[in-house]
């Protein structure tokens, strides 16, 4: 495989990580929210709020008070990162050790 387009893909492969975890740190943060800490940081509802809307316009997502945005687009990501191996089977993620 090509060098450039493994860089892509494993550029691809960690902003799908990413967003996975900032959509996990963005229900932590409401669970919180909803206890006692009133805290949301901007760029993290700058980021996420275009990706619930974006999901709640294509999919109706809310059913009573449980709102099911951040499952969906955890999936959508999930299944993306799936496709990715399906069209390139050779791809491995390079794994980042800390």
């Amino acid at each position: 495989m090509n060098d450039l387009v493994f860089t892509w893909l494993n550029g691809i492969w960690y902003f799908f990580e990413a967003l996975k975890m900032l959509v996990i740190a963005d229900v932590i943060l409401s669970w919180l929210f909803l206890m006692w800490l009133k805290w949301r940081p901007k760029f993290l509802s700058d980021i996420i709020d275009p990706v619930y809307r974006w999901i709640r316009s294509i999919v109706p997502t809310s059913f009573w008070p449980i709102d099911l945005t951040p499952i969906v687009v955890i999936l959508f990501l999930a299944i993306c990162q799936t496709v990715l191996f399906l069209i390139f089977p050779d791809f491995q993620p390079i794994r980042i050790r800390i």
